[in-house]
């Protein structure tokens, strides 16, 4: 069966490229090894958190950053995609979820400073409806509530971060405790999924609510770390602030990240029901081109290897920890395709001394060059497979880690590279 589009990689970019494809009506079909990075990430959508590049702030006005990248940095992957089209593509994802249920939300054209499981504070463009009341963390009395055999998230030491913020709380409090599982609970494991499972248990819900309080001394907030539920969280969040007394919220913590995995099976199932067909666990190990296009591409199973036709490709395989790009001896690769990567001179130039430096690594903007259309090209500005488009973290010309731009980078360009593919 000859699809429409297939997309190769099922991390944000990817998806976002699917439902796009799948929205307007194409044949579609994703491949992937993997599930991508959403496990990985915090939940949250980066859009731009620090801008100018040479002098990097934190930004509260993302309209304004944008503009101003887009201008400076041509080859940047937003310059790609453009203003109009950014926008755009974050209301195709806003529509992913129930407006009255588990959203993402955010305030126009504006960052929000959101509190991590670590006691900082990030700029975030969109967010879950389960974190948004944490935005209030410094200007309301909050208790940060953590698990005593749960080792991802300390209650007391991110309360001791938050209080030393030069933003300051003035002496507002803001307090740590940690829950003993084995009082409310008599199960033995407690890792992130193994905690969203149980908070969906009402009887469950009610023993936490009940002991969180107890402990309450008055605060009109409670922050949880970000394991409430997986598959309704805005019902769990909902019972909890009932139980307690109090706005309830959850703070990103360090991977596996259960906000990502929600976001992973919201669009498995939205996808799925638009009739998309997704292949996960098997590599894609070759393309077949012939004449400036791509005809095929060949997966890897233990039944042999299969080729799979389209009329159009969507390269979204990731970077380096999706497996995207290679680093081979003094060089970065591109793997399937064998494209040119956009890179650093010599290795020596890949890394600065510093490794949290504030000038970032070199090494992190290599990726894919491409054109207007996302069409990757050669040294000299050659496309080099016409129907052949490359989205997200593959892109060269953007650091996202370092200008917090996780997940808006993805979905722009996931949803840009279907609209350039139909013409649009």
């Amino acid at each position: 069966m000859k699809h429409d589009v297939i997309v190769i990689g099922m991390g944000l970019s990817g998806l976002m490229a699917a439902k796009t494809a799948a929205d307007h009506g194409l044949k579609t079909m994703v491949l992937a090894k993997g599930a991508g990075m959403l496990q990985v990430l915090l939940g949250t959508v980066d859009l731009l958190g620090y801008y100018p590049e040479e002098n990097p702030k934190m930004l509260e006005d993302v309209r304004w950053g944008l503009e101003n990248l887009i201008q400076d940095h041509p080859d940047h992957p937003y310059a790609r995609v453009g203003l109009e089209d950014i926008e755009e593509s974050l209301k195709s994802f806003s529509g992913l979820f129930d407006p009255k249920g588990y959203r993402y939300t955010g305030t126009p054209g504006r960052n929000t400073l959101l509190p991590t499981g670590i006691g900082s504070l990030k700029p975030s463009y969109l967010m879950p409806s389960t974190m948004r009341a944490g935005a209030d963390i410094l200007s309301e009395p909050t208790l940060l509530v953590g698990f005593q055999e749960f080792g991802n998230f300390y209650a007391a030491y991110a309360a001791r971060s938050f209080r030393r913020l030069e933003q300051g709380n003035r002496g507002l409090p803001i307090r740590g405790e940690s829950i003993v599982l084995s009082d409310i609970s008599d199960k033995k494991a407690f890792s992130p999924a193994a905690l969203a499972l149980q908070l969906e248990e009402e009887g469950f819900r009610k023993k936490l609510a009940e002991k969180t309080r107890s402990i309450k001394k008055g605060e009109s907030r409670v922050g949880f770390p970000a394991v409430l539920g997986l598959k309704d969280a805005e019902k769990v969040k909902a019972d909890l602030e009932e139980g307690i007394g109090a706005k309830v919220f959850e703070l990103p913590i360090l991977p596996p990240s259960i906000p990502g995995m929600r976001l992973f099976e919201g669009f498995k199932d939205y996808l799925r029901a638009k009739g998309v067909r997704m292949i996960l666990g098997f590599e894609v190990v070759s393309a077949i081109q012939k004449n400036g296009r791509c005809q095929g591409v060949v997966l890897k199973t233990p039944a042999g290897e299969k080729v799979h036709e389209a009329e159009s490709f969507v390269l979204a395989t990731g970077g380096f920890f999706g497996g995207g790009l290679r680093a081979e001896g003094d060089r970065i690769v591109e793997p399937l395709f064998k494209l040119p990567v956009a890179q650093p001179g010599a290795k020596e130039d890949w890394f600065q001394y510093e490794f949290l430096g504030r000038k970032g690594h070199p090494v992190n903007k290599s990726g894919v060059r491409t054109n207007a259309r996302l069409n990757p090209l050669n040294e000299s500005g050659k496309v080099l497979v016409e129907n052949l488009f490359a989205a997200g973290r593959i892109l060269g010309h953007h650091d996202a880690l370092r200008e917090k731009s996780l997940g808006g980078v993805d979905i722009a360009t996931g949803y840009k590279a279907v609209r350039n593919l139909l013409g649009k």
